[in-house]
């Protein structure tokens, strides 16, 4: 009878360019497979230019001169997945995601002591978020933490991933090390470890790792501020005046195209109330009015209406970007024009997924301008709160452009800038005249 085909999952080529190229220019193309609008990709390990991609047949061109061997691995490559998909299918009845990244990477269903650290990190997170035992936020961050662990694998062992059985106190002590080498405060550095604590704890359960050990990380929580007897709460990063100025002058002076990019979404942030990067990467023509001045869109977090007005430096932003994607449905041309903003957790996978190139590249702009502190998007909020409040804007106004849930937020926050633009209040207006 022949072998009939059990399922008609099979993946897609696409090329990496939202990723910088490597030293000859080059791109990575990757396999893409779908399940359930859920993604699951792996590196073919084959590097070419862009020129010879056909991006709408997702295919090399016939003029790249090794066209033939180069399009024979990728398709090699799929057929080994679509085959090991196949046989999957025939031995068991559903095909979940995280089966199906498994068999697309190559790596082994089920849990050992040798299970990627952070693959089996991010999945008891993913899980924790789904029981509702945290929320949306912390599992982001989580996130985000977790790559940071894997550059700092990088940078010390020089691989970026380790097997569960791996994981041990020295090497968690290594990791705050390294974190407060970067400038990161205890609170900060805490919060990177929880997940890491939870994971341990988990893997006990598992019976994957020594019970020891993990009350042994558990025990390296680092004392902060307030428990120091000093001022709490996490650092406001903002740039000063003098130091925008510098960021503004090495825009003509950067290598590459993107990077200008990234510094446009930054300074857009900047003079549009501090839109934050989930913002900007869901913001479509059809949010913005120019007659009026006016931002109108269902922001990102907490999927609320809001409008805020544009200044002058906004608008000419957007001028320039119309001219490149004005007939595209999104206004930075981040996300493709059929892309379904109602798929919350597609949303999420693509603001990580778009934030990490734009993280890599503003922070070595941070570095060139000699910052002390990480550069990233979110700064060019508080940037803008900053401002606002040394200007004297009304900490209420400012509440309303940033779309926080209640000033008491912004209060908090920005607490520490506020007192100054308070006595500027009373000394300018309330001097009352008694005599």
């Amino acid at each position: 009878m022949g072998r009939v085909k059990a399922s008609k999952i099979t993946g897609k080529f696409y090329l990496r360019t939202d990723r910088n190229p490597d030293k000859n220019g080059k791109y990575a193309i990757y396999l893409d497979y779908v399940l359930d609008t859920k993604h699951a990709r792996t590196d073919t390990e084959v590097w070419i230019e862009e020129k010879y991609w056909d991006a709408e047949k997702r295919e090399i061109m016939r003029k790249h001169p090794q066209y033939a061997r180069l399009t024979n691995q990728i398709e090699k490559k799929r057929q080994a997945i679509d085959d090991a998909i196949y046989d999957y299918l025939q031995k068991n009845k559903r095909l979940t995601i995280d089966v199906l990244r498994s068999l697309v990477q190559g790596r082994p269903i089920g849990k050992t002591a040798d299970t990627d650290f952070v693959e089996y990190a991010t999945e008891t997170m993913e899980e924790r978020y789904k029981l509702g035992k945290i929320g949306i936020s912390v599992r982001d961050n989580a996130l985000c933490g977790f790559n940071k662990f894997r550059k700092f694998l990088a940078e010390t062992y020089g691989e970026d991933s380790l097997f569960v059985s791996e994981l041990t106190v020295d090497l968690v002590k290594e990791y705050i090390f390294w974190r407060q080498k970067q400038g990161n405060i205890n609170s900060t550095i805490n919060k990177a470890l929880t997940p890491i604590m939870r994971t341990a704890k988990r893997a006990v359960i598992d019976k994957l790792l020594d019970a020891s050990i993990a009350e042994a990380i558990c025990d390296l929580y680092l004392p902060t501020k307030k428990e120091l007897g000093e001022d709490d709460g996490d650092e406001v990063h903002y740039l000063t005046e003098e130091q925008m100025k510098q960021f503004i002058a090495l825009r003509d002076k950067v290598k590459y195209p993107r990077t200008r990019d990234f510094m446009d979404y930054f300074l857009f942030s900047l003079n549009a109330c501090g839109l934050r990067f989930s913002d900007l990467l869901t913001l479509e023509w059809r949010n913005i009015d120019f007659a009026k001045k006016t931002l109108r869109k269902i922001l990102y977090k907490g999927d609320k209406p809001h409008e805020i007005p544009l200044n002058d430096n906004a608008i000419r932003i957007l001028e320039q970007w119309h001219d490149r994607t004005g007939e595209n449905r999104f206004v930075f041309g981040l996300l493709d024009d059929d892309f379904d903003l109602h798929d919350k957790e597609e949303r999420k996978r693509m603001r990580l997924n778009k934030n990490r190139a734009i993280i890599t590249s503003l922070r070595t702009l941070g570095e060139k301008m000699g910052l002390p502190f990480n550069l990233t998007i979110h700064v060019a909020r508080h940037t803008f709160a900053v401002w606002a409040l040394n200007k004297g804007v009304d900490v209420h106004v400012i509440s309303r452009l940033m779309a926080h849930c209640s000033v008491m937020v912004t209060e908090k926050v920005y607490a520490k800038f506020i007192p100054e633009t308070l006595q500027q209040e009373v000394q300018s207006k309330l001097n009352f005249n008694l005599m």
